[in-house]
């Protein structure tokens, strides 16, 4: 091979290298910066990513955001939605998965949510009629102005959220909602098929949850007799206790209790005297804390188990024994808890 030819080869890589290296692009800030927001309700999470521009003085609703029109409800690509597990949005079933978020704004208190099949587009690319998997009609609400465009969530309870777009003076809301219940079962099923199945607290706590929420309450026993079998104690005991009495079978439930209750840690008696407290019977609840002031009497919380052993001795009626109970708390309390033992004292003295 000759000098030219070298030389040429030369040339061409080094073209190829100067044409790769000028391709590249800086990491620069963008006017409309990346921002994502997540909540939880239940075990499922919604995720909306978006890019959020700032108004700058200029006229959003009706102006930059022209009415009659679709826009990407955010900045750049578009924004998009992430459901991790099946749900409604306004009512509406949608299915687990990401979704591009679109808004079809009608007039300054009508806006369209529109969710695209397509969730990797440019936010100028709008998705067609075919494209859209749900559309929803919802009321924008007045806020106090804000210059840069931004979602959140609000107003949570144990099933659903409120998601917002909040933008100038300007919100516009929708409602998603889980079948909680249901998916926390069928999450129960697939993990005790793991290694929270290999263990008797699995199959507690997914029958718990059941017992707790008063749904699927025939496999809810089929799990609290596969973690009792496993390991028997207070808390499995317990559960199946609550589930008999579900059924209408009290004394059974009653029985099983009684096996509970010598197997009872300090702290998980004081728990069960009070649920006897919250199911008015008081004179129950008081064999079952006089028990624990009996059998735990150099417990660091001692003076706790004491005073709600007076607690239940007052809402029986029986203030002498009530009055000795809570003299004996303050006794063996700890400083911070004095204001509050003496103002109970005070209390039964003066009545």
């Amino acid at each position: 091979m000759n000098y030219k030819s070298n030389k040429a080869i030369t040339m061409l890589a080094l073209m190829l290298v100067s044409s790769f290296v000028f391709a590249q692009n800086l990491t620069l800030p963008r006017p409309s910066q990346y921002a994502e927001v997540t909540q939880r309700v239940g075990i499922s999470d919604v995720t909306i990513k978006y890019h959020s521009p700032g108004a700058n003085g200029r006229q959003i609703w009706g102006g930059l955001i022209p009415y009659g029109a679709m826009w990407r409800a955010g900045a750049n690509e578009n924004t998009t939605i992430t459901f991790s597990h099946d749900a409604e949005l306004e009512g509406q079933p949608i299915a687990s998965g990401t979704y591009g978020l679109f808004m079809f704004v009608k007039d300054r208190e009508n806006v369209r949510i529109i969710l695209s099949q397509y969730a990797q587009s440019w936010g100028t690319v709008y998705p067609t009629e075919q494209e859209a998997v749900l559309m929803a009609d919802v009321k924008t609400k007045e806020i106090t102005s804000q210059d840069w465009l931004s979602y959140g969530f609000k107003d949570r309870s144990g099933d659903d959220v409120t998601a917002f777009l909040r933008w100038a003076d300007l919100e516009v809301p929708f409602k998603i909602s889980f079948d909680v219940a249901n998916i926390v079962i069928d999450n129960a099923r697939a993990e005790l098929k793991g290694p929270a199945g290999f263990s008797w607290r699995g199959y507690m706590q997914a029958a718990n949850y059941c017992l707790q929420n008063d749904t699927n309450l025939e496999e809810a026993m089929t799990w609290i007799d596969q973690s009792i079998s496993m390991s028997s104690g207070f808390s499995n005991l317990q559960v199946k206790a609550g589930l008999l009495a579900k059924e209408g079978k009290t004394a059974e439930a009653k029985e099983i209790m009684e096996q509970a209750v010598p197997t009872a840690n300090a702290f998980q008696l004081n728990q069960y005297g009070y649920q006897l407290l919250a199911g008015g019977d008081t004179k129950k609840a008081i064999e079952v804390f006089s028990l624990n002031v009996k059998k735990n009497p150099n417990h660091q919380f001692i003076w706790g188990f004491t005073d709600s052993l007076g607690e239940a001795y007052l809402k029986d009626g029986n203030k002498k024994l009530a009055l000795k109970y809570y003299k004996e708390a303050r006794k063996l309390a700890p400083e911070n808890q004095y204001a509050y033992l003496d103002g109970v004292i005070e209390g039964i003295e003066g009545k």
